[in-house]
């Protein structure tokens, strides 16, 4: 076959000039509903796909990297699961395009996207792709794509909190109504077959409701309440939801009673008969977060149904709630110069070792004398919401939590610093020289391989665009060589951090060293050392105290590191 000429083949093919010949591309899909087959305007989590698909299928500089889904996620936030895995494999690397089908299965907030858009994905290197908005980074630098993107973004904004205007609107008038329920009926009731929007009573359960507010009423504690109903197998409001084939799931079969779920129903007034709207509100276009409001905050129709619980039972328990609250107050407000001295240093880093709650962290108070630090102690969350059933009891004193950390670090310190004396005795050594060549060996080896690589890829395009090879030849042999240059560039991105960190080490510019030369000055376990050092604290039985600490990889790099070394001096 007659080779055409390079020079005519220049005026009408235009070869893209991209490292490594191609994009590792990340196609990002999202429904804001679930995806049931239902009328979505053609946005279904399978539509996107299939048209990102055929995209990256017309464009022989984008390779599929991951698909990631966000299906039921709305776009007016970016604290989506899938679209922070997507993130984390674009800071790690993985990720060098993002498609999507519009900018509006992006996000629909345009600051936060608008940011992504303008500052965080060039900052970061990385191309973006709209299809439908006929938008690419690569090549969308000029003025009118620099304003029409934000413009874009803004409509996705407003559109996203015009809709949710309408919705709130729509639903305070039907529940100015009575003419809405939430989705889930309030332990002790059902929705009503008979009546629309509104609840009959769940005689099964009813009962359980009722002793709950009595014991209230009787000075019952909740942890005592809970026991009670744990110990008489009293359906919990999660596996009631399952047995009426509200929720699904194995796990919520097998819950029991825990204080916050008694405190919920004590202090819900659709027991008396009411209606009641605006527990927990938000709105999107008013800048309200989802947020548990004040009674006095919520919206009641009175005697809508039939009542559990009388108002007069109702009231009594919600003045003990009250009365409760104003005598902790006042003993708060009494010795809070003395306990404000006490500091929960662990806080949200101290967990039960077998049921994995946290551990609750009760200060010293009057019973104490002196009101200090030692006094304090922490004891299983699991233990104490359950009723003292779902855990044994698991209670340590700070004291002895304080020592046994301050043993771990001391000992860490110590080996630390022994190990940055021998790293310095080795600098300049053979052992050192050795490892550095090694290193820069793999190097050298692998960018070799993957310039050759990348040169018979190269070539490979020439020959297709040049009529030598037909489409299914160059696309076969392609993936070849991507899957070659895909393992070969993973080598080396590794090959190259195992030198960065062997550069750090010989440095002794290593996190866990730097963080044991802090901690050799420090003479007491303060929340600042526990903040920067400590990972988790775990208690078991007997008080034993097994604490996990932070920067664990560079510890493991530093160890790994001289280990090679040792074994380098070994061999020799």
């Amino acid at each position: 076959m007659a080779r055409k000429s390079r020079k005519n083949l220049e005026t009408t093919v235009a070869v893209p000039v991209i490292e490594n010949s191609y994009y590792k591309t990340a196609v990002y899909v999202r429904l804001s509903i679930e995806n049931s087959g239902k009328d979505d305007d053609g946005d279904s989590i399978e539509n996107q796909t299939s048209i990102c698909k055929e995209y990256i299928a017309e464009h022989p500089d984008l390779k599929l990297y991951d698909i990631y889904e966000d299906n039921g996620k709305k776009g007016t936030h970016f604290d989506r699961p899938e679209f922070q895995r997507m993130m984390e494999d674009v800071k790690g690397g993985k990720v060098q395009c993002i498609l999507v089908k519009d900018l509006s299965r992006f996000g629909r907030d345009y600051i936060e996207a608008g940011q992504y858009l303008e500052k965080i994905f060039p900052f970061l290197g990385v191309r973006f792709i709209s299809i439908t908005d006929g938008y690419d980074s690569l090549t969308s630098d000029d003025a009118e794509g620099a304003l029409m993107i934000p413009l874009k973004n803004m409509m996705n904004d407003v559109y996203a909190k015009d809709i949710s205007r309408k919705i709130i609107t729509s639903f305070r008038a039907r529940q100015e109504k009575g003419e809405y329920l939430p989705a889930f009926p309030p332990y002790g009731y059902v929705k009503s077959k008979t009546r629309a929007y509104r609840y009959e009573v769940d005689e099964k359960v009813a009962p359980y409701v009722r002793m709950i507010f009595e014991w209230k009423a009787a000075g019952v504690s909740h942890s005592e309440i809970c026991r009670r109903l744990n110990d008489m197998g009293a359906v919990t409001p999660a596996k009631r939801k399952v047995e009426l084939g509200i929720w699904h799931a194995e796990k919520y079969k097998h819950t029991i009673w825990h204080g916050r779920t008694i405190i919920d129903i004590m202090k819900n007034s659709t027991y008396t008969g009411d209606l009641v709207y605006g527990r927990m509100p938000k709105s999107l276009y008013q800048g309200i977060r989802c947020h548990r409001a004040k009674p006095d905050e919520w919206r009641i129709i009175p005697d809508a149904h039939e009542a559990i619980v009388s108002r007069e039972l109702y009231d009594k328990v919600q003045a003990l709630f009250d009365e409760r609250a104003k005598e902790m107050k006042e003993k708060m407000d009494k010795h809070a110069p003395l306990r404000e001295q006490i500091v929960n240093h662990f806080k949200g880093r101290i967990y039960c070792g077998d049921c994995g709650k946290r551990m609750r962290f009760v200060k010293a108070n009057q019973k104490h004398i002196p009101m200090d630090q030692a006094h304090s102690y922490y004891v299983c969350g699991g233990y104490l919401d359950s009723g003292y059933r779902n855990c044994s009891r698991r209670m340590i004193r700070y004291s002895d939590v304080e020592a046994a950390v301050s043993a771990v670090i001391q000992g860490q310190v110590t080996a630390a610093l022994d190990q940055e004396k021998l790293l310095k005795q080795m600098r300049g050594s053979m052992k050192e020289k050795s490892l550095i060549d090694k290193y820069v060996g793999q190097i050298n080896y692998i960018s070799q391989e993957l310039k050759k690589v990348n040169g018979r890829r190269e070539h490979l395009f020439e020959s297709f665009t040049e009529g030598v090879l037909d489409e299914a030849e160059y696309r076969f042999a392609k993936q070849k060589y991507d899957d070659e240059a895909a393992e070969l560039g993973k080598r080396l991105s590794e090959a190259r951090a195992k030198r960065k960190q062997l550069d750090g080490v010989l440095t002794l510019d290593n996190k866990w060293l730097s963080a044991m030369r802090e901690a050799e000055d420090k003479t007491e376990v303060d929340s600042e050392l526990v903040k920067h050092l400590i990972k988790t604290v775990k208690i078991y039985e007997e008080k034993r105290v097994e604490v996990e600490l932070n920067f664990g990889e560079q510890k493991k790099v530093m160890e790994r590191i001289i280990g090679e070394m040792m074994e380098g001096d070994s061999d020799e």
